[in-house]
């Protein structure tokens, strides 16, 4: 099977774009598919750990179940250090990386690209 690579760079409160990543990506690896997700600007908060909402899917122990299943998930340092996010509060089994490491790999190692964006 091939790998799929989602770029995500919306937030995971703003709109359900986090949401349909984390479902496309299970759905892909359902099928055998491998997956690796980077989040770029709002799209870091994927990473975060200890979500907690009330009122919208939960995007956290979504991505919590994807890594333990086998995808690859990284954000960029640059964005998560912007937004506040420090190393040591991803979720466990996630990265923070770079765009030009993780991001450039992601990319030339995958077969397909899905960029969810707003």
């Amino acid at each position: 099977m091939g790998t799929l690579m989602i770029q995500v760079r919306s937030g995971t409160m703003m709109n359900m774009d986090t949401n349909v990543a984390v479902k496309l990506a299970a759905a892909a690896m359902d099928k055998g598919h491998a997956v690796r997700i980077f989040g770029y600007g709002e799209g870091v908060m994927l990473v975060k750990d200890g979500q907690d909402p009330r009122r919208f899917p939960n995007v956290g122990a979504a991505v919590s179940e994807l890594v333990a299943r086998g995808a690859e998930v990284t954000v960029c340092t640059t964005c998560t250090t912007a937004r506040g996010i420090e190393r040591g509060e991803e979720i466990e089994g996630t990265t923070i990386g770079s765009i030009t490491n993780d991001l450039s790999r992601f990319i030339s190692e995958s077969d397909r690209m899905v960029t969810l964006a707003r």
